[in-house]
């Protein structure tokens, strides 16, 4: 059955209106780029939580130091830093042409400000627990910070790569809606629902940086949208597009596609202490009634990694578990059955509508869930419930939801602290916390493997969530745009990209 023609006028019309609209223009100073959404109610880089929201700040704000496009952690505002032979002092030498967005010079007190105020429990930035074994930050003039920690903590300098310097002084008021950072970019509007501006930043502090006089972050929520935006030339930009989207771009000269790991790991997460997955035994009935590969080809159409614990398989302190649990619907059924669930196990998987990715392996899921013996239904939720109701009250039975890769696997595992305001899986196991704590102190990759691999082991044999897969990024550009480059962050850097008229 062929559409409508009211489809092909709608179609028409919304292609004519972006060639208008984005087209005033000269396209070769400026790239535009399409996202799904916009960022959250607040683009504070100390209170933001959304990864959106952090694709976009990393071209408006910059760190001590940077994780680049080989996972390697490079010095940005500092220019060098040093650590005293017990692990616990750690003193950076600043960049001394260094001028924010609002013109004022850059120094050792925007450091001590910034990382004072994600200490501040009033600020609420999400991540404060992962800070708290600083035990001073101080200025030594104004191009020397030094920061005295507790004990030895083997993550610290991956720690400091993750927080933006905002001016000393700068109040949450000035920073919910506008960015005051020394990035590449500075934000020139941002137009709720509908774009953010980005124009460059003649005083950057990199010679020669950045190549694009502006940027368009436009927000189009739909993928067939994206899709026509791109190839009417009103878009030049796709990140993380659909994989659904790649085969009619691959091979057309007039686009290019890139790939690489997304270093997610996507993640079907349990409330261990809500029914009825504080039964072990439901949890792990669930691991056997999943087809990961099954799902990986319908969802991703191949295009991603299967997971089976809480790392990317990128990560040096990966292992494969895969032995653990294998798909069989019969062991399922019988495993619900001795937990008291012998004619179904009901329950509802919640998942964030900003994520269609999610949304669609969460009804390939829910199938095969069913067939093994539950009866699970799916409840697409708006972002900020999600994150009021699921991650902050736990209030919930299950979620789909993809956490971000990060420069140690600690930041990825500490989440399972039993104190930890991360925990939303409500994960209470004291040797974990043992164990974390016992990786923290040792700085040679070879040695902390064993606590790492003990913390994984644990969350398998624990069943505490269903690991699913690690897919593949996919950006879908314009052959005009070069110099995009696909990092191990969730970032969409800007400074090197260029456009040919």
């Amino acid at each position: 059955m062929f559409p409508k023609p009211r489809f092909w006028i709608v179609v028409i019309l919304l292609s004519l209106w972006l060639e208008i609209s984005l087209f005033a223009l000269p396209q070769s100073h400026s790239v535009q780029i399409a996202i799904p959404s916009d960022p959250a109610d607040t683009i504070d880089p100390h209170r933001a939580a959304g990864a959106l929201t952090f694709e976009i700040l990393y071209n408006l704000y910059e760190a001590l130091l940077e994780v680049d496009p080989a996972g390697q952690l490079i010095p940005v505002l500092a220019r060098s830093y040093t650590v005293s032979e017990d692990g616990r002092e750690y003193r950076f030498l600043l960049k001394d042409n260094v001028v924010f967005h609002n013109g004022k010079s850059f120094s050792a007190a925007d450091v001590v400000y910034s990382f004072r105020r994600i200490l501040d429990p009033q600020t609420g930035y999400p991540k404060t627990s992962n800070y708290q074994m600083i035990e001073a930050v101080f200025a030594e003039g104004p191009d020397t910070v030094v920061f005295r920690l507790k004990q030895n903590y083997a993550p610290f300098l991956a720690l400091v790569s993750k927080i933006y310097i905002v001016p000393d002084g700068a109040t949450k008021e000035q920073l919910d809606s506008a960015a005051i950072g020394t990035g590449p970019f500075v934000l020139k509007e941002w137009a709720r629902d509908q774009y953010l501006h980005l124009v460059k930043n003649e005083r950057y502090h990199q010679e020669g940086l950045p190549y694009l006089e502006e940027a368009y972050f436009r927000i189009i929520p739909d993928e067939n949208s994206r899709l026509i935006a791109l190839k009417s030339g009103a878009i030049d930009v796709i990140p993380k597009a659909d994989t659904s989207s790649l085969y009619e771009f691959v091979g057309n000269p007039a686009y290019k596609v890139l790939e690489a790991p997304m270093n997610l790991v996507q993640v079907l997460a349990l409330n261990n202490k809500k029914p009825p997955f504080e039964k072990l035994e439901v949890r792990q009935a669930l691991q056997y009634a999943i087809d990961r590969d099954l799902c990986i080809e319908l969802v991703a159409e191949g295009l991603a990694k299967p997971l089976y614990t809480h790392l990317p398989p990128e990560d040096y302190y990966y292992r494969d578990f895969s032995a653990a649990y294998t798909y069989n619907p019969a062991k399922a059924k019988e495993l619900l059955k001795q937990a008291g669930y012998p004619n179904g196990c009901p329950f509802t998987i919640q998942i964030a509508q900003l994520y269609p990715f999610h949304i669609r392996t969460g009804e390939v899921i829910i199938q095969m869930l069913n067939e093994a013996g539950f009866k699970a239904k799916l409840q697409v939720i708006e972002w900020s419930k999600w994150l009021s109701d699921v991650y902050g009250a736990r209030e919930y039975q299950a979620t789909l939801i993809g956490h971000v890769g990060e420069a140690d696997p600690y930041l990825l595992l500490d989440r399972f602290y039993q104190t930890s305001n991360r925990n939303y899986m409500n994960v209470f196991i004291p040797e974990i916390d043992q164990l974390l704590d016992a990786s923290l102190v040792v700085s040679e990759p070879e040695k902390r493997l064993p606590f790492i691999h003990r913390i994984l082991k644990i969350l398998v044999e624990n069943a505490v969530a269903y690991w699913i897969m690690e897919p593949e990024e996919i950006v879908i550009l314009s052959s005009k745009v070069s110099g995009w480059v696909i990092y191990p962050v969730y970032v969409d850097a800007l400074k090197r990209v260029q456009k040919a008229p």
